[in-house]
């Protein structure tokens, strides 16, 4: 089935935004820049993205794999599964290349991070709360257990350990911090 012009200015427009963003970073790859590497005209541009930001989202959600399911009925196993995900799965290379870029944009422009934090982060906090959910109702966890704080005891350390010493990280690290979190919120 052939492309219609549309969805080819579409994919030329995410492409050379990609390129741009890899190559300037976020402050280089303004919406002319984009229009005039991609081909493809700033109305054409306009008509598919309202501004930059969310462009920007539509090459993050691109490059990005959904998660998968951690439904096993155990919740504190399905936790564990979750942050061997984070800690080990290798990002594609291409939004690993424009990550840091990303996540600095984010911290200079609010309204961005905070869609940022919604389209990559929120699926992950809903599982998590989920399963926090899950181990209360089954016995495991208190019930008074905060979905925030714990995202924050659980994710906070695989995120720290990817960023600051990737390569140092034990095997058993995702067991680690969920033992000692479920040691300290079990009943």
């Amino acid at each position: 089935m052939a492309r219609t012009p549309s969805k080819d200015a579409h994919e030329k427009v995410l492409q050379a935004a990609y390129d741009l963003i890899a190559e300037r970073g976020l402050e280089g790859a303004t919406m002319d820049a984009i229009a005039a590497a991609s081909g493809v005209s700033k109305a054409t541009v306009y008509k598919h993205w309202s501004n930059k930001d969310a462009l920007l989202l539509d090459v993050i959600r691109r490059l990005s794999e959904k998660y998968p399911e951690f439904n096993s009925g155990d919740a504190r196993a399905d936790l564990t599964a979750l942050l061997r995900h984070l800690a080990y799965k290798a990002k594609s290379q291409e939004l690993a290349k424009i990550w840091p870029h990303v996540i600095s944009y984010a911290m200079s422009n609010p309204a961005f991070g905070r869609a940022l934090q919604d389209f990559a982060f929120q699926p992950r906090r809903e599982m998590v709360q989920r399963l926090l959910e899950q181990a209360s109702v089954s016995g495991g966890l208190r019930d008074d257990v905060d979905p925030e704080f714990a995202m924050d005891l659980l994710i906070g350390p695989i995120v720290h350990r990817r960023m600051i010493d990737e390569k140092n990280m034990p095997p058993d690290f995702p067991e680690q911090v969920v033992g000692y979190f479920w040691k300290v919120f079990a009943r």
